[in-house]
């Protein structure tokens, strides 16, 4: 962006830069407790995501900076594909009637369209918590419509979750590094092809999205369904330490063995490890009209809806 630009009344806007990190994680985290009532993120992850080729930092994150030094507002944006770009932008509560949503997210839509490959059309996504009335009004005013809408839902274990119950010939493993990852992949996306907003990954793009290399990865809470040696089924769970909460992040079942209650074993298998290992809250995420009706499964569960979020979508041309 060059040199700091002075809008806003004396705010100051500028790029990101590492040094940056724990504030902008503060702000961040901030925003996400109200708007999730989780901080949703790690200063590992956001260090990840400035470091991923889809993110320049230096030309794709803006800080908003009050003239008392306070950080206002954040934007950042990722190239997903030649014309598909995704934004995040976050704005301190006590500055959100500063018009700063509205300058970032002018700011992003500016870098996409410079970005793209072509003179040809191309989408901007973002995510905005049911709650987060003032970006979801911004948005909507800004040409932007909702396309998806996803419910965050949760168990709270009192005490040992029921038994799992497998059909005849399934057996239930934990994930093999070195050994299962080609076919945990081709497995994991032949169960997503039913969601209405999944769209394919090459095996490395799913290997970061499932931060299969990274640090926090830990293949015992990577469950998988087999019959005789083929994968049947996968719970892909994470465990957010900051947060002392499960995840179930990515939990299918391929069409071939569906409808033989393997999804619900295998979340319930899910619960029993966390609540083994001390960890009595899970949560997991669920595309909110999705077409295999997982809301029912996970409520006969034992899992309530706690928050909603929205996919917002806009061409530009």
């Amino acid at each position: 962006m060059g040199m700091p630009s002075k809008t806003l009344h004396n705010f100051v806007i500028r790029p990101a830069t590492l040094d940056d990190l724990e504030s902008v994680l503060h702000l961040i985290t901030v925003q996400n407790t109200a708007d999730y009532d989780s901080p949703m993120i790690s200063e590992n992850s956001l260090r990840k995501a400035w470091q991923s080729p889809g993110c320049d930092v230096a030309t794709s994150t803006w800080l908003v900076t009050a003239p008392d030094g306070q950080l206002a507002g954040y934007a950042e944006l990722q190239q997903e594909a030649d014309t598909e770009f995704y934004h995040s932008i976050y704005v301190a509560v006590e500055y959100r009637n500063q018009r700063i949503g509205t300058t970032l997210l002018n700011l992003v839509e500016a870098r996409a369209a410079t970005n793209r490959s072509a003179e040809t059309a191309f989408g901007l996504t973002t995510r905005v918590s049911e709650r987060n009335t003032a970006a979801r009004y911004i948005l909507e005013r800004a040409g932007y419509s909702r396309t998806l809408s996803f419910s965050l839902m949760e168990i709270v274990m009192m005490g040992p979750p029921a038994s799992p119950q497998w059909v005849n010939g399934i057996t239930i493993r934990t994930f093999i590094t070195g050994q299962d990852e080609q076919t945990t992949y081709l497995a994991d996306e032949e169960a997503s092809e039913d969601k209405g907003y999944h769209a394919p990954l090459k095996f490395e793009a799913w290997a970061d999205r499932m931060n299969l290399h990274g640090e926090s990865f830990d293949p015992t809470l990577w469950h998988l369904a087999c019959d005789e040696n083929e994968i049947v089924g996968v719970a892909l769970n994470v465990y957010s330490q900051a947060t002392h909460t499960g995840w179930v992040d990515h939990l299918g079942v391929r069409r071939k063995w569906r409808n033989k209650g393997l999804g619900k074993a295998l979340l319930l298998h899910s619960f029993g490890e966390f609540y083994r290992r001390g960890i009595p809250r899970v949560k997991l995420s669920v595309d909110s009209h999705s077409l295999t009706n997982a809301p029912r499964l996970y409520e006969q569960a034992g899992m309530r809806t706690i928050q909603q979020y929205h996919i917002y979508k806009k061409e530009l041309y």
